[in-house]
């Protein structure tokens, strides 16, 4: 049923499409044909040239004016140039629109070339009615839908045979089940044939038999599992009164750093563990202590920090027959509360600098001082600039939590990266020439465009160069380079590259600079008049498109930030089909 009306229209989308480059061909031939005149004469030349094609042809000049027409006198006909094709070919050179014909009623299509004779433009427009097109989808859609009807009822007489013979098996089969549940004794059950509900009629039997048998010992287990799973969060180990690992769970055996086969059981916790604070925990327990709390720190190839939250396991008696430790991975948890700490120290100490200054020059105008006008001047000037550091750092801080919050809402399009690379370097170019940088570009003429939200892109590019020609001397370099990204795991993405020869960076603060207000030179970047979220917004535009943000550097030999962006799917298949 759904694809009688997808068939329909895509049949009818073809003809269109085929009868419409026909009529596009047998408009240039017209033009090449009819001549260059208006009226009477041009009328008689499309009327017959138009009876040997078979179609509506009509001549219309730039100014919208109809010069010629085949199916009555020109001069009767109103202006064309609202009309949709002909606006396109004048537009685009060639032009299609199916719709009501206002000259003879009836429903067209319209394809429209433009042509020109040195100054002289004018468009030839043929047209044919869509009749027969019609006529084709109407009776394709007939016979789709007597072949549904036909496999529909096909399918429901072989149904109800086929239902008829099973549905009294099933029935036997749920009153045989129907009974087990219940709890009663299972009445008798044989296979009936040798098929797929016959395996099933032997399975049911034999579950019968051995239900009974394991009700009794599942019982004395539920408790235990019970308990277990209660108290299963993230890794779990369970362990008898004397401290015996009696059961762990594979999340607990990864986060000791235990091999995938090593379960533990039988060997003491602290054995397993390699921690003192853990036979610690289970000494409180054994004291009396219902539930036992510990953060530990596991050194390694990377410092892991686990919460373990201990508790007794009792019987139905309430007697403990073992400890439970849960341990929970919170390394994250604690490295964002140390940058939750940095970040309020840092954003109280860059606001309280600017507030500082505009309060000691506001006190100082206030007093004896503020009678001079040249003083009056410049301390007026240090608040201004203090004011506008403080405005840059608030509005930047409101920009990264708009980005994280996702309440900036993305106006996705296709972005050239070309003009878009000429238009940032053309915006700090004066900032480069007064620094003493150079600025170059090499964007790739293959690359694709992207996807993306063009004021978003700008501002990266805005942020990346500006960084760069900060932190390089004068005489020094920065370039912008893009191509297509290698490599199949960065298929359809495009690679932007901007590269200084500035002071560079040392390896280990590179992966804290896209933190908030992290600074490599603290001194430098303020009297450059950089907030420090720069990179943190760029990381973030960067994310919400999809892409990756990567940054490589050497002490003395400059920086590259290498962004990841994806390209748009219409410009990602063009270069495809390119290569």
């Amino acid at each position: 049923m759904t694809a009688i009306p997808y068939v329909a229209v895509t049949v009818e989308r073809h003809q269109i499409e085929t009868l419409g480059e026909r009529l596009l061909a047998e408009a240039r031939l017209a033009g090449e044909a009819l001549p260059w005149t208006s009226g009477a004469p041009l009328d008689a030349a499309c009327t017959q040239l138009a009876a040997d094609l078979g179609v509506r042809l009509t001549v219309i000049a730039a100014d919208g004016r109809v010069l010629g027409e085949s199916t009555r006198s020109s001069e009767s006909l109103e202006n064309h140039a609202d009309r949709p094709e002909v606006r396109a070919a004048l537009a685009a050179g060639r032009g299609q629109a199916v719709r009501q014909s206002a000259t003879i009623g009836v429903l067209l299509l319209y394809t429209a070339w433009r042509e020109t004779r040195g100054d002289a433009v004018r468009v030839v427009r043929t047209a044919l009615p869509l009749t027969a097109v019609a006529e084709n989808v109407a009776h394709l859609r007939r016979l789709l839908v007597i072949g549904l009807l036909a496999a529909m009822l096909l399918g429901l007489a072989t149904s109800l045979v086929l239902s008829r013979r099973v549905l009294r098996r099933i029935q036997r089969l749920v009153g045989f089940a129907r009974a087990v549940a219940g709890g009663a004794p299972a009445p008798y059950l044989a296979p009936e044939r040798r098929d797929d509900l016959g395996v099933l009629e032997a399975q049911l039997a034999e579950m019968a038999r051995e239900v009974t048998a394991t009700i009794a010992a599942l019982r004395v287990e539920r408790e235990r599992l019970e308990a277990i799973l209660r108290g299963m969060v993230e890794g779990v180990l369970v362990t008898d009164l004397v401290g015996r690992v009696a059961l762990m769970n594979e999340r607990a055996r990864e986060l000791l750093g235990l091999g995938a086969g090593h379960d533990g059981a039988g060997r003491p916790l602290v054995e397993v563990a390699r921690q003192p604070q853990v036979s610690e925990m289970l000494r409180e327990l054994a004291g009396g202590e219902t539930v036992v709390s510990r953060d530990l720190t596991l050194e390694g190839a990377e410092r892991t920090t686990l919460q373990v939250n201990g508790a007794r396991l009792c019987g139905p008696d309430g007697q403990p027959f073992g400890y439970v430790l849960v341990l929970h991975d919170v390394t994250e948890l604690r490295r964002l509360e140390v940058v939750r700490r940095d970040f309020v120290a840092n954003v109280s100490h860059e606001l309280r600098t600017p507030l500082t200054a505009i309060k000691g020059y506001a006190e100082t105008l206030l007093g004896p001082a503020g009678d001079d006008r040249e003083a009056r001047r410049r301390f007026l000037s240090v608040i201004d600039r203090h004011s506008e550091r403080l405005g840059r750092l608030i509005d930047d801080l409101l920009t990264l939590s708009d980005l994280e919050l996702g309440r900036t809402p993305l106006r996705l399009g296709t972005v050239a990266v070309g003009p878009a690379v000429e238009d940032v370097l053309q915006i700090l170019s004066e900032t480069a020439k007064r620094v003493g940088v150079e600025l170059g570009a090499r964007v790739d003429p293959t690359s694709p465009a992207l996807e993306a939200d063009a004021d978003r892109f700008r501002q990266v590019l805005i942020n990346l160069v500006d960084n760069a020609i900060k932190y390089t001397p004068g005489g020094g370099r920065v370039s912008v380079r893009a191509a297509a990204a290698r490599g199949a795991e960065h298929h359809g993405m495009v690679e932007i590259a901007v590269e200084d020869t500035g002071v560079g960076i040392p390896a280990q603060d590179l992966p804290r600079l896209s933190e908030r207000f992290f600074r490599v030179d603290k001194g430098r970047s303020r009297a450059l008049g950089g907030t420090g979220l720069g990179l943190a917004i760029v990381k973030h535009i960067v994310q919400a498109h999809g892409g990756e943000l990567g940054i490589t550097s050497a002490v003395g030999q400059g920086t590259t930030v290498r962004v990841l962006w994806p390209a748009a799917a219409r410009s990602r298949a063009a270069a495809e089909a390119a290569r």
